[in-house]
């Protein structure tokens, strides 16, 4: 989740100190950074971290990724991070030490990750924050809400960012024959997209809130994969992935279960590739446990065409 003050986004003269404060790149694998980013960003969510981690440190395959640090002697003074798949992205956190806001440190960070995926052909940056620290603020930089659930003690926001003429909806442009594949931790941005757009596995969560919560959603189910406890597999037209599922592979019995994203009218290849992953595994039967919920879509949430 991303994280701005509000004071950092105040305008302040340049002076020789704050020069020699330029943000630096960093491109992982860069496993020697991870050290004082850690420190910096204790705060974070377990599953943030480690997929943080995982990325500097080793670096994902086919993963484009940037950090950002406003270096110093010790300790870092703040980071941000933006991970990229294709032409959609997700700032995964902009975030200064409280010692050294109002300095304008996030605002130069903002600035330099936003630079790189507009260079590196982004088109559509999302990223999650709640009311707390007010969305608003990053209208500053070309942000917009989208979705918005009630939350508690602050309501959960997911925002937009992306360029003028341009389609809100980047499955908009899905189109052609569905092809299924395994996700990876690479696809993670893709995965956040679409479930900013379709509905989730579950029938009786609106869109809303299934969005705001799909960062962690979706890093769980990567996890899950990862560690051999599941298959995760995506359905794609053309470069859009248009829908998801997991299968368990961890039951001792005959028996396992399955979730399928978007709950209702995921593209049929897609259920296919999981029963044939299932039956790979040496299991009899596939339970769908979400179908007995709900047989059709959410009055919000527009079926997809496939």
């Amino acid at each position: 989740m991303s994280e701005l003050v509000e004071d950092e986004l105040d305008q302040h003269p340049l002076t020789a100190s704050k020069l020699a404060m330029k943000p630096l790149l960093v491109i992982p694998p860069a496993p020697n950074r991870w050290k004082p980013l850690q420190e910096l960003l204790q705060h974070l969510p377990e599953p943030t971290v480690r997929n943080l981690r995982k990325r500097l440190v080793d670096g994902v395959p086919g993963a484009e990724d940037v950090f950002v640090i406003a270096p110093s002697d010790s300790p870092l003074h703040g980071s941000a991070a933006i991970h990229k798949c294709g032409d959609v992205g997700v700032l995964s956190h902009v975030y200064t030490r409280p010692e050294q806001r109002g300095k304008g440190t996030a605002r130069r960070l903002t600035e330099a990750v936003l630079s790189w995926f507009d260079m590196t052909g982004g088109t559509w940056l999302f990223l999650a924050t709640t009311t707390e620290l007010d969305e608003t603020l990053y209208s500053k930089f070309g942000f917009h809400p989208i979705r918005r659930a009630v939350w508690a003690p602050f309501d959960r926001v997911t925002m937009l960012r992306t360029r003028k003429g341009v389609t809100e909806d980047p499955l908009a442009d899905a189109h052609g024959a569905v092809t299924v594949r395994e996700l990876t931790r690479a696809d993670w941005p893709a995965m956040v997209t679409t479930l900013q757009y379709w509905a989730g596995p579950d029938p009786r969560v609106p869109l809303a809130e299934s969005a705001v919560t799909a960062e962690t959603f979706t890093l769980d189910l990567i996890e899950h994969a990862e560690q051999g406890l599941a298959a995760l597999h995506g359905a794609f037209m053309g470069q859009r992935l248009v829908g998801m599922g997991t299968v368990a592979l961890a039951p001792q019995n005959a028996h396992t279960y399955a979730l399928l994203v978007p709950h209702a009218n995921a593209p049929p290849p897609l259920r296919e590739a999981l029963l044939q992953r299932a039956k790979t595994a040496g299991f009899e039967r596939v339970d769908f446990p979400m179908e007995a919920l709900g047989a059709t879509p959410a009055p919000d949430v527009p079926p997809p065409v496939v």
